[in-house]
C-alpha cells in the first residue's frame, strides 16, 4: 500500500519544507488529484489515505497503446474529410472557429454537437481532430453504472483515459440523465468542469444537459431530400453500385452516416442480390432492415391493412385524408421547389388525430393512409413503451420518433389516451413523471419530421396542447344507415357461395352498429354457414348480429352497439 507518509519518508527524508510541498501536491484540491493523476481513496483524506496511480497513465508511461473498443468508448479515426461532409458551410465555419480561439483561461473548449442519428455528429468531429492529428474517443455515457459514485467515477476515468492519449472525448448519452436527479446532475457538471481538456457532447436536438454556461452549441440540420440523393450518389459511387438515388432519398429520411452504414453493408456482402446493375431493391430493402431493428422492440408492424374500397367514411372526411396524403407525397415540392421550408416555423412532420367510437375505422383509416403512401405501418406497444423506470419511457418514445423520421414508416398510436393525456396537478411523484412524459411529447413533436397517426375513443382525453401540434384532427362519427348500409355490402366477399337475396337496407336500419361490429357478424355469418356446409344466406346475418348482441350484454338488438 502506498500513502503520503510513506511518500513523504521516501522523498522528504527529515526536510519539513519538501513534506509541506508534497502535502500541498496532494491535497483534494491540488491539479494532480482534481485531473485525475493521482486517486485518493475515498473517505476523510489523511496521512495514511491510500493513493493510487490511474491505469491510463502507467500505460502512457509504457507506451502501451489504449484498446481500440471497451465497454464504454470506441476510438474512432476520420471517415470522410471535412470537405465532403454534407453540411452546410455556416456550420463548418463556425466549427472551425470554435476550434481555432484560443479558450479563456481555466475554461477550455465544451462543444455540444446536436442532431439525429446518423446525421454525421461523430464524422464531423473525427473530420475537425483529424485536421490535428488526432483521433476521437467516442465515450457512450449510458453504458456507465447506474450508481451515482461509480457513474461518477467511470465518467472521470473515460476522460482522464482520452486525455493520456491525446484523444478528443466525445460524450454520448448525457441526456438521458433524468432531469429530477439533481444530485448526480450536479455531480456530473462538476465533472465536465473540471476536466483541464476540451470536451466535445453529442445530443439530440432537444437533449438537456448538465453543463455549465459558456458551451458552444451546433446543430446539424436534417438533410433536405435534394441533399440526401447526393449523399446516396456518392456513397453508391464509392461503393460502384448503381441505385436511383432519388427514389432512395424520397423514401428514407436517413442521415449521411446511415446512408454510408447501409451501402457500405451491402457492399460487404457482395454481388449476391438480384439484378446486378441495379441496386436499388437491394439498398432499399437494407435500409428497411435498419429501421425495422430499432423499432421492433417497442412498436409492431401490421403487415395487413385495408384499401380505400373497405372504407366507408362522409366524403368530408375522405377530402381531408386525401389533403393529409397529398401533404406526404408532395413535400419535396412544396417546401425545397416552392420555398416554402423558408417559411415554416414548426416542424415539418405530419400527424393526426382520428377520434370517435370504437369500431368506426380509426385503425383501418391509418392502414389505408401507409398502404397509400407505401409506408410500413407500426402501432406502437404501449406496454413496451411506457415504463416505471424513471426517464426509460421518454428513451423509448425517443427511439420510436427517431425511427419513424428515418422514413418508410408510419406509426400509429392506437388508444392514445394513456400516452398524450391531460397534464394534471402535481400532488405525488407519480403525477410529476407523468407530467415530464408529457412534456418530452410536446417537446419531440414541435421537431418530428415523420408521419405519426393518434386514435382516441374521447377527443377530451387528449391534453389539448397535442391538438394544437396537430396536422389534421378528424372526428369519426358512428356510421348513418346509408353508410352501414355500405358496410354490410362491403363485408361480403364477391367469393362466398350464397342462396337468396340478402336485405342490407333491412339490416343497416333495424340494428345500429358500428363498422367494427358490422365486419364481426359478416364473419361470424361466414362461419356459420361453412359449419352448416350451406351457401350464407340472410338468416346466417341475423344470427350472427343476435350472437353479437348477446355477447355483448345487450338485451335489446334495437339499441347502439359500439
Amino acid at each position: 500500500m502506498v500513502d503520503r507518509f510513506l511518500i513523504e519518508q521516501v522523498i522528504a527524508g527529515d526536510r519539513s519544507a519538501l513534506r509541506d510541498q508534497i502535502a500541498r501536491e496532494l491535497a483534494s484540491d491540488a491539479p494532480l488529484v482534481r485531473h485525475g493523476v493521482v486517486e485518493v481513496e475515498a473517505g476523510a483524506v489523511s496521512l495514511f489515505s491510500r493513493l493510487s496511480v490511474s491505469d491510463a497513465l502507467l500505460d502512457r508511461l509504457r507506451g502501451v497503446p489504449p484498446p481500440r473498443v471497451d465497454d464504454t468508448a470506441v476510438i474512432r479515426g476520420a471517415d470522410v474529410p471535412l470537405d465532403a461532409l454534407i453540411i452546410p458551410p455556416e456550420i463548418k465555419r463556425a466549427l472551425v472557429l470554435a476550434l481555432a480561439a484560443p479558450p479563456p483561461p481555466h475554461a477550455p473548449l465544451r462543444l455540444v454537437i446536436r442532431g439525429r442519428r446518423g446525421s454525421g455528429r461523430h464524422s464531423v468531429v473525427a473530420a475537425l481532430a483529424a485536421r490535428i492529428g488526432r483521433e476521437l474517443a467516442a465515450i457512450d455515457a449510458t453504458r456507465f453504472p447506474r450508481g451515482r459514485r461509480e457513474l461518477i467515477a467511470a465518467l472521470r476515468a473515460a476522460l482522464f483515459r482520452a486525455a493520456m492519449h491525446g484523444l478528443v472525448p466525445v460524450l454520448s448519452g448525457l441526456e438521458q440523465l433524468e432531469p429530477t436527479e439533481t444530485e448526480l446532475r450536479d455531480a456530473v457538471r462538476q465533472v465536465l468542469r473540471q476536466h483541464p481538456g476540451a470536451i466535445v457532447v453529442r445530443t439530440s436536438p432537444e437533449g438537456n444537459l448538465p453543463l455549465d454556461p459558456g458551451f458552444v452549441s451546433v446543430t446539424l440540420p436534417a438533410l433536405l431530400e435534394t441533399e440526401r440523393a447526393e449523399a446516396w450518389a456518392s456513397a453508391t459511387a464509392a461503393a460502384n453500385l448503381r441505385a436511383d438515388v432519388d427514389a432512395l432519398a424520397a423514401r428514407y429520411r436517413i442521415g449521411p452516416g446511415v446512408i454510408r452504414k447501409v451501402v457500405a453493408d451491402l457492399a460487404d456482402r457482395g454481388p449476391t442480390w438480384p439484378g446486378l446493375d441495379d441496386a436499388t431493391a437491394a439498398l432499399d430493402e437494407q435500409a428497411r432492415q435498419h429501421v425495422a431493428a430499432r423499432l421492433d422492440h417497442v412498436a409492431r408492424r401490421i403487415d395487413r391493412m385495408a384499401h380505400w374500397e373497405e372504407v366507408a367514411l362522409p366524403e368530408e372526411l375522405l377530402d381531408s385524408l386525401r389533403e393529409f396524403i397529398g401533404r406526404a407525397r408532395h413535400r419535396r415540392t412544396v417546401y425545397e421547389r416552392w420555398g416554402y421550408d423558408a417559411k415554416l416555423t414548426s416542424a415539418r412532420g405530419l400527424t393526426a388525430l382520428f377520434y370517435g367510437p370504437p369500431g368506426t375505422g380509426k385503425t383501418m383509416v391509418a392502414g389505408v393512409i401507409a398502404q397509400e403512401l407505401g409506408l410500413d405501418l407500426y402501432r406502437v406497444d404501449l406496454a413496451r413503451v411506457v415504463s416505471k423506470w424513471v426517464g426509460e419511457t421518454e428513451k423509448n418514445l425517443a427511439e420510436v420518433f427517431d425511427a419513424a423520421e428515418e422514413g418508410q414508416v408510419l406509426i400509429l398510436f392506437d388508444e392514445a389516451d394513456s400516452l398524450f393525456a391531460k397534464r394534471t396537478d402535481v400532488r405525488t411523484s407519480n403525477d410529476r413523471y407523468a407530467n415530464l412524459e408529457v412534456n418530452y411529447l410536446l417537446q419531440r413533436l414541435d421537431t418530428f419530421e415523420g408521419i405519426a397517426i393518434l386514435t382516441s375513443n374521447l377527443e377530451g382525453a387528449i391534453d389539448p396542447a397535442f391538438k394544437r401540434r396537430m396536422s389534421l384532427r378528424l372526428q369519426f362519427p358512428f356510421p348513418d344507415e346509408e353508410t352501414r348500409l355500405r358496410l354490410w355490402a362491403g363485408h361480403v366477399t364477391p367469393e362466398t357461395p350464397t342462396l337468396g337475396d340478402f336485405d342490407f337496407p333491412e339490416l343497416a336500419r333495424r340494428f345500429p352498429l358500428s363498422g367494427g361490429y358490422i365486419r364481426n357478424c359478416a364473419l361470424r355469418a361466414a362461419f356459420l354457414a361453412a359449419h352448416e356446409g350451406r351457401p350464407m344466406q340472410q338468416a346466417h346475418l341475423l344470427r350472427a348480429v343476435q350472437l353479437e348482441y348477446r355477447e355483448m350484454g345487450k338485451l335489446s338488438t334495437s339499441s347502439r352497439l359500439e
